[in-house]
C-alpha cells in the first residue's frame, strides 16, 4: 500500500487522525492503539517546548497495530505483524513516521470494516472508558461524575482533563447549571458541550416568547460555537445557552433545542418564535420539541445568500434578479409572492432558478414577509447576534481549545461585561420627560456609576445581594427597594437597582421606581 511511510510528517494530531481516516478508508484497513505515550505527563514539569504543543500534538510516541495483532488475548488468532510508530521528531515540532509496516497476512474484509470502522477514533479521550462516555451522553452531568471523569482522564489526556477542570470549577460556583458532554457512540471522541448557566435559565425562563439561534464564531478546525440568545426587558439579546460542537454532526439544531427545554422545562409552551441564521438547515423537527413556537429563517441573510450565488453564477440582468429576490421576500401576501415568482422564473437562467427553488423555495414560510410571525415588524436577530459577536470577540481568540473555549464563554456570563455595552443616556433622557431636573440629573448621575461598578450578583430567598468587595447591598425581590443609603433616604433608583434590573433583564427604565413604596429595606452590611 502506499502514501503512507517512513518519515512522513505530521505537525498536529488532528491532522495525522484526518489522513489516518481517509487512509483507512480508502484500503478498507482497521488499526487500533496499542501502545502511546502523552507529550506531557501530569507528574512531571513540562518542559520548556511543549505546553504549546500539548493540545495540538498530544502524544510523543504512538503505535498502532493491525485489529488482526492477536497482541492481546481474545483479540486474533491471524497474528498479524501490520504495525505504524510515530514519535516526536527531533525539533520537537511534530510527529514523523518512524515504522509503517504496511502488508497484511490476511484477506482485507469490506463487511467487517463497515461494521467497525470509525472516523475520529484516534481523536478519542484514551483516558474514558467508552461504557462512561455512552451513558454520559444521555443525561445532563453532575458534579460527583465530573470528579469521576477527572480521574480516568489524570496523566492519560490533558485536554480532557482541562476541560473538565473547567466544568468543575463552573459546578462549584454554580451547582444549578446544566453541562452536557455527548461522545460518539462506542467511541470516546467527543461531539459537542451543551451548557447554560443558571443565570442563563433564568433568563430564558424570564423572556421565552422568542429565542434567536446562529453560529457564532469557530472555536478551532474542529469545533464551531453554537449559541442561543433570547430578548430581555429592555430589548437586548441576553444568553441562554450555549453549544460547542463538531463540525458536521447530525441533528444538532433539534439537540440544543431539545437540551434547553430540559434545562428550562417551563418554556416548552411559552416559546412562540425561534429564528435561525440562513445557515442552520436541519430545523424541521423543532415544532415536535417546541409545540406552540413558529420557525423563522432571518430573511436578510437569506437575501444575502441568494444575492452571493446570483454573483457566483454571474447572473444575467443580476439587478432586476435581486430586485425581484427583494421583492418576493417582503411580498405583502402569498398572491403577490407567486407573481414575482413567476417573474423570476420569466428572467433567472436555469441553474440559478433550480438553486432557489431547491434551497429556499420549499421554506418560504419561514423567511418571506407575507408569513412572518410578526409582519411589519424589524426583527431584532441580526442586531442580537452581532451585538453577541462583538463580545465573543473580546474574550476568544480562535483558535481555541475546548477547555480555554469554556472558560472565555464563562468569563462573559458577568455583570460588567452586560454593563460596558450600557447607553445610559438614552434611559437618561426617559427619566428626564417625566422628572424634575434635579432628579432627573441624580438618576442619570447613579447610572453612569452602575455602568463602571464591578458587582457580583447572587439571587437569595430576600431578593438580590449585591457584592462589590468593600460593601454588599440587598436589592428586593420585585426590584423596587435597596438597602443602601441613596434609596433610603431619597427614594428614588439607585446605581444598584439600575444594575440588579440589568442583570436580571428587567427594563432600566419604570416610572414605578420613582415611588417605589417605603419599608422592606435593609441595611448596608
Amino acid at each position: 500500500m502506499g502514501d503512507l511511510g517512513l518519515g512522513q510528517e505530521f505537525h498536529t494530531w488532528h491532522q495525522f487522525s484526518s489522513f489516518f481516516d481517509d487512509w483507512c478508508e480508502k484500503h478498507k484497513v482497521l488499526f487500533i492503539i496499542a501502545s502511546l505515550k502523552p507529550l506531557i505527563s501530569l507528574r512531571q514539569n513540562p518542559l520548556h517546548y511543549q505546553p504549546s504543543l500539548a493540545a495540538t500534538l498530544r502524544f510523543r510516541f504512538v503505535r498502532l497495530i493491525c485489529k488482526h495483532s492477536g497482541t492481546y488475548v481474545g483479540q486474533s488468532t491471524i497474528d498479524c505483524p501490520a504495525s505504524i510508530t510515530l514519535r516526536l521528531g527531533p525539533k520537537k515540532d511534530r510527529l514523523v513516521v518512524i515504522e509503517a509496516s504496511l502488508e497484511h497476512n490476511h484477506k482485507l474484509s469490506e463487511v467487517e470494516f463497515a461494521h467497525y470502522f470509525k472516523r475520529h477514533q484516534l481523536e478519542a479521550s484514551m483516558g474514558l472508558p467508552i461504557r462512561i462516555t455512552n451513558s454520559v451522553s444521555k443525561r445532563f452531568l453532575a458534579p460527583d461524575l465530573i470528579w469521576n471523569l477527572e480521574d480516568y482522564s489524570k496523566a492519560k489526556d490533558k485536554g480532557m482533563c482541562e476541560l473538565l477542570s473547567q466544568l468543575d470549577g463552573l459546578f462549584k460556583s454554580d451547582p444549578a447549571a446544566k453541562v452536557k458532554l455527548v461522545f460518539q457512540e462506542d467511541v470516546a471522541v467527543l461531539n459537542s458541550i451543551f451548557l447554560a448557566t443558571s443565570h442563563m435559565r433564568s433568563l430564558v425562563q424570564r423572556f421565552p416568547r422568542c429565542l434567536y439561534m446562529d453560529k457564532a464564531a469557530c472555536v478551532n478546525s474542529e469545533f464551531e460555537l453554537y449559541s442561543v440568545l433570547c430578548q430581555d426587558g429592555n430589548g437586548r439579546g441576553r444568553e441562554c445557552a450555549y453549544c460547542v460542537a463538531r463540525r458536521g454532526v447530525p441533528d444538532l439544531v433539534i439537540f440544543i433545542v431539545a437540551s434547553l427545554v430540559q434545562s428550562a422545562p417551563d418554556i416548552k409552551l411559552k416559546v412562540k418564535c425561534l429564528t435561525v441564521g440562513a445557515g442552520i438547515t436541519d430545523v424541521d423537527a423543532v415544532e415536535e420539541v417546541l409545540p406552540c413556537a413558529r420557525v423563522q429563517i432571518c430573511r436578510l441573510q437569506v437575501l444575502e445568500a441568494l444575492y452571493r450565488k446570483a454573483r457566483e453564477l454571474a447572473v444575467p440582468k443580476e439587478d432586476k434578479v435581486r430586485n425581484l429576490l427583494h421583492n418576493m421576500a417582503n411580498a405583502s401576501s402569498p398572491r403577490v409572492y407567486s407573481q414575482y415568482l413567476s417573474d423570476l422564473e420569466d428572467v433567472a437562467p436555469l441553474p440559478f432558478l433550480q438553486y432557489y427553488l431547491e434551497h429556499w423555495h420549499h421554506n418560504k414560510g419561514m423567511w418571506a414577509e407575507c408569513w412572518a410571525f410578526e409582519r411589519n415588524c424589524d426583527c431584532p436577530f441580526l442586531e442580537h447576534m452581532s451585538f453577541h459577536q462583538q463580545k465573543l470577540r473580546s474574550a476568544l481568540s480562535p483558535p481555541l481549545g475546548l477547555a480555554a473555549c469554556v472558560r472565555g464563554l464563562l468569563e462573559l456570563q458577568a455583570l460588567r461585561v452586560e454593563m460596558a455595552a450600557l447607553n445610559e443616556e438614552r434611559v437618561s433622557e426617559l427619566y428626564r420627560a417625566v422628572c424634575p431636573p434635579d432628579s432627573a440629573a441624580l438618576i442619570a448621575e447613579e447610572l453612569g456609576l452602575a455602568k463602571h461598578a464591578n458587582y457580583h450578583v447572587k439571587e437569595v430567598p430576600e431578593g438580590f445581594l449585591l457584592d462589590g468587595g468593600i460593601c454588599s447591598f440587598l436589592v428586593s425581590r420585585d426590584l423596587a427597594a435597596c438597602s443602601c443609603s441613596i434609596y433610603v433616604s431619597s427614594r428614588r433608583p439607585c446605581r444598584h437597582l439600575f444594575a440588579t434590573r440589568l442583570w436580571t433583564g428587567q427594563p432600566l427604565y419604570d416610572p414605578g421606581l420613582l415611588h417605589a413604596p417605603s419599608g422592606g429595606e435593609g441595611q448596608d452590611t
